[in-house]
C-alpha cells in the first residue's frame, strides 16, 4: 500500500477558452459557478485574498471542494497510483479555478506532496485575441459542415 506522503498530487487550473488538458486523472469544470463580486476583480486573480474570500465562502464552492476531496480519496484508494493529476477549469483560468486549486493545495498539502500549476493565469490580450480567432474559425467550420449535410 502506498503511504500518503509518497503520493504526488498535481493540481492544475486552466481556462476552457484555451483548451482542456488531455492528460489528467480527474477533471472538473466550474464555468457555471458565480464570478467574483469584487470591484475591479479583473485586476486580481484567484490567488488574491479578496477573490478567495468572496468565492470560497459560497455554498457552491464549499460543496465542490468537499466533493473533489471525496472523489480524490476514492480515486487514490481504487487506483493505487503514486502520481495523480487533478485539473479544474473555468472560462479564462484566472479566478474561479485558481481559487479552488489554491484551497485544495492548502487542504491536501499537509498530507500529500502537492504541486500547483496555473496554466492560463498569465494569458495576455494577444492570447485572448488568438483564442477568439480559433473559436470563430471553429464555429465557421462547424456551421459550414452543418449546411453541407
Amino acid at each position: 500500500m502506498t503511504e500518503a506522503q509518497d503520493i504526488n498530487i498535481k493540481l492544475f487550473s486552466f481556462g476552457h477558452s484555451f483548451g482542456v488538458p488531455k492528460t489528467v486523472d480527474l477533471l472538473y469544470s466550474v464555468r457555471h459557478f458565480p464570478v467574483p463580486n469584487v470591484d475591479n476583480y479583473q485586476q486580481y486573480d484567484g490567488r488574491h485574498k479578496r477573490i478567495q474570500n468572496e468565492l470560497l465562502n459560497l455554498v457552491q464552492y464549499e460543496d465542490i471542494i468537499k466533493t473533489i476531496i471525496e472523489q480524490l480519496m476514492n480515486f487514490i484508494h481504487e487506483h493505487k497510483k503514486n502520481s495523480i493529476t487533478l485539473a479544474i477549469g473555468c472560462e479564462q483560468g484566472r479566478h474561479r479555478s485558481v481559487a479552488i486549486i489554491e484551497r485544495l493545495a492548502d487542504l491536501l498539502g499537509t498530507t500529500y506532496n502537492v504541486e500547483v500549476k496555473h496554466r492560463d493565469l498569465q494569458r495576455t490580450g494577444y492570447d485572448k485575441k488568438k483564442q477568439r480567432e480559433r473559436t470563430t474559425n471553429r464555429d465557421r467550420k462547424y456551421n459550414n459542415h452543418d449546411e453541407d449535410n
